[in-house]
């Protein structure tokens, strides 16, 4: 049964893959995993090396033009992440977009570090503050998110992105790219890669949205002379990540399959990103972006709305339908107080739903405004 054909609801807080999407995997997972099996057999049911399965280290090397050596495979995108946030000097200064993926900031603040942010622009960060920042403060690291960003959906122009890289290397800075969305890109172009040089910049990404969340498996590259330092960070933490998955995941690539089902999945999440898009262009047009080009998320402020009547504009629309919820945790802290005086901010996700079910969810959130004031 379509999901239009029941009763109206939608919950905007549910950043996961579609449910069609990860049907069609079964059989392939199930197969999968039983060809990983039984191909590895012992190699991937028995302690193995604490940066990962050799095999997918040497696929991953090869599509971005690496050193496997320099190929760090974990259990997920945010362990890996974590783990190199551990690896940093206490107290690192890292720098991060405005608003940015919330568990990052969580996860930089419970290693001690200093998180402060840059503003983005609907190009990608705002580059003359970036400069002055990291020129007049000890910047460790920049971490951004250059394709599809998490939470607003901005993709930064190549030019902004290479920009970045320049001043962060001019600067001594780390630059840290998250790529995780930078195949999920559903307007017919596909994002230009990412050269990486022995110096960086550093790159990490997941295969949870592409794949699937419970495969648990991402991947960091780092410079060769930081590979000993964060192996030793790894082994300190814990053993060896999930061998079998990442055997799947390495055939699955090698066999063709993961080309083909990321082509399924642009075409599936297509009209559901055009339909978020013209209904926020209908209903919000002042939105940033204006225009999503894939990914997952968007965001969008309710001005006006100031923190005493939130929770009831929330519950208003929870009891309409709409589940939403206020991002603030995606707000790096030197940047909460401009954005709180302004109103709610909520973040938005569509691929989960039909097109129809995202312009109803949007629509609906509209009349729920106009009927606040």
């Amino acid at each position: 049964m379509s999901s239009s054909a029941l009763s109206p609801s939608i919950n905007f807080l549910r950043g996961v893959p579609a449910e069609e999407a990860l049907s069609r995997l079964i059989p392939m997972a199930a197969a999968g995993y039983e060809k990983a099996i039984l191909r590895y057999g012992t190699e991937v049911l028995q302690y193995g090396h604490f940066s990962g399965f050799k095999p997918l280290r040497e696929t991953i090397a090869r599509q971005h033009g690496v050193d496997p050596q320099r190929v760090i495979v974990g259990n997920g995108g945010l362990e890996v992440i974590s783990l190199f946030f551990k690896s940093l000097p206490p107290q690192s200064h890292i720098l991060v977009e405005e608003l940015t993926y919330d568990r990052v900031l969580s996860d930089a603040r419970r290693y001690g570090h200093t998180v402060s942010g840059v503003r983005l622009t609907d190009e990608g960060v705002d580059l003359e503050q970036l400069a002055s920042i990291v020129a007049d403060s000890n910047v460790a690291v920049f971490y951004g998110i250059p394709f599809h960003q998490n939470p607003t959906g901005i993709n930064y122009s190549e030019a902004n992105r290479k920009a970045v890289e320049r001043i962060c290397a001019d600067n001594q800075v780390v630059c840290v790219w998250d790529i995780c969305y930078q195949d999920l890109r559903y307007d017919g172009n596909l994002n230009a890669g990412i050269a990486i040089s022995d110096a960086g910049p550093i790159l990490t990404s997941s295969f949870t949205k592409t794949i699937s969340p419970g495969t648990k498996c991402g991947y960091m590259i780092v410079p060769a002379g930081y590979v000993d330092h964060l192996t030793q960070v790894i082994a300190n933490t814990r053993i060896n990540p999930n061998l079998p998955t990442q055997a799947f995941i390495a055939d699955f690539i090698e066999a063709g399959h993961y080309a083909a089902y990321l082509e399924e999945l642009r075409q599936l999440y297509r009209p559901r990103m055009e339909a978020l898009n013209a209904a926020m262009r209908t209903h919000f047009p002042d939105a940033l972006p204006a225009d999503l080009t894939g990914g997952f998320f968007a965001t969008l402020m309710f001005e006006g709305i100031i923190a005493d009547r939130q929770a009831d504009f929330i519950a208003a629309a929870k009891k309409a339908g709409v589940n939403i919820a206020a991002g603030w945790g995606a707000v790096v802290p030197d940047f909460k107080r401009q954005w709180q005086d302004r109103g709610l901010l909520i973040r938005l996700t569509f691929p989960a739903y039909e097109a129809e079910r995202v312009t109803w969810g949007v629509t609906r959130l509209k009349e729920i405004f106009e009927s606040a004031f």
